[in-house]
């Protein structure tokens, strides 16, 4: 095998970049039509809204690992060309749709598990496209780079669906999505043949799903990354969405300083990931990782002992640059770790965990916020000691400790 270049080394192909474009385009259409969906949902009221969120993940949760082993069987980028293909023509009709019917519950109901379907497929080879469009070594810089897009979209996505649901409601959200998911066909459509293929079909589909899980669980070092993750994902994927605002309203804040809390935590996040994209991963990763969830519990902890917003703010950037740099290492360590024909495998393992975890957590820690022994500050206190013994136990493996990046 030949042995890269310099510039193999130091450059991102660009095909990465136009890849890149494109999933960015369609995550601001999917975002948009994530909150137009909740937003149209909740007018029905709230078990409404839990019912259709639960009709989404369910057969999301199902299917990820069938999504997974068909990725890899039949390679990424055509199970991901097809599934844009699927999500255009739902979102597509869904245009006339609510014009014609407007936002009865019914239509809610069919249109959850389509989009739970779609996912199943779309997520995982999605996922495992970094890994398939760059070389080994440049994975980190990748991924940051999307991180740091992310953030921006992250916030402009709900943004625009703000506004195109105050102007026609569904019907301007999903035309929107249907337009980025056009966007994305026709990336995938230029970078046809440009990623090496990965997909094998000498095994049944059975066979696959259990190889890919084998693949997960049975090396060393991608079993303790992914069972640091599932734990962490528990802990820390709440933040945004349960915690934080949870948190505002403990101190008597308004919906604006919860938002500006959620904004400073993804400013630490993005300085982490900034640094990654311009510099690089740190040659030891596992290590640098866990010490990211150590800086992660010092912030956790210091949200729930300071009361005045400037240095709640400032424990929230604390926290985000612990989460980004946990997070920024263990992603491409994870998909280092394993070959690529198993890539959408591993995402659809990693994305389940991730889902399982918010599944059981959630509840948990909102119903530990409700105790009036506890409340949110005694749960970011326990959250921030969890974090911390979870980086500690992880660095005490030796397999974590002499992880190096590829």
């Amino acid at each position: 095998m030949t042995p890269p270049t310099d510039s193999d080394t130091q450059r991102i192909p660009v095909r990465y970049w136009i890849w890149l474009f494109g999933a960015l385009v369609s995550l601001l259409g999917d975002l948009t039509m994530t909150f137009a969906i909740g937003w149209s949902a909740t007018r029905h009221g709230g078990g409404v809204a839990g019912l259709i969120l639960l009709l989404a993940a369910a057969p999301r949760a199902v299917l990820l690992l069938i999504g997974g082993a068909v990725g890899d069987r039949y390679g990424a980028p055509r199970v991901l060309l097809v599934s844009c293909v699927a999500m255009f023509l739902v979102t597509a009709a869904l245009v006339p749709a609510t014009r014609a019917v407007g936002e009865p519950i019914w239509l809610l109901v069919v249109l959850a598990p389509v989009v739970g379907i779609i996912d199943a497929f779309f997520l995982p080879s999605s996922r495992s496209m970094p890994r398939l469009l760059v070389p080994a070594e440049q994975v980190p810089r990748a991924l940051a780079s999307f991180q740091v897009a992310g953030v921006v979209f992250a916030v402009s996505g709900t943004a625009v669906g703000g506004v195109l649901v105050n102007w026609t409601g569904l019907s301007a959200a999903a035309g929107f999505d249907a337009i980025t998911f056009g966007v994305m066909i026709v990336v995938l459509y230029l970078l046809r043949g440009t990623t090496a293929p990965h997909g094998s079909r000498t095994t049944t589909m059975f066979r696959s799903i259990v190889d890919g899980v084998r693949a997960a669980f049975v090396r060393p070092l991608t079993r303790a990354l992914l069972i640091t993750m599932t734990i962490a994902a528990g802990l820390l994927m709440p933040m945004d969405a349960l915690l934080l605002p949870l948190l505002a309203r403990d101190h008597h804040w308004d919906a604006k300083t919860a938002a500006i809390l959620i904004a400073t935590r993804s400013i630490g996040v993005g300085v982490v990931s900034i640094r990654i994209l311009m510099r690089g991963a740190f040659q030891r990763p596992g290590v640098v990782a866990m010490l990211g969830l150590l800086l992660a519990a010092v912030g956790f902890i210091g949200l729930s002992q300071v009361a005045p917003l400037p240095l709640t703010i400032a424990a929230a950037v604390i926290s985000g640059i612990g989460v980004g740099t946990f997070t920024g290492h263990v992603l491409p360590l994870l998909m280092n770790s394993v070959e690529r024909e198993y890539q959408s495998r591993l995402q659809s393992v990693i994305v389940l965990c991730q889902s399982l975890a918010l599944v059981v957590m959630n509840p948990i820690l909102g119903s530990l916020a409700d105790v009036e022994s506890i409340r949110i500050t005694g749960v970011c206190l326990g959250i921030g000691v969890a974090i911390a013994l979870i980086g500690l136990v992880a660095l005490s493996r030796p397999v974590i400790r002499s992880a190096r990046v590829a």
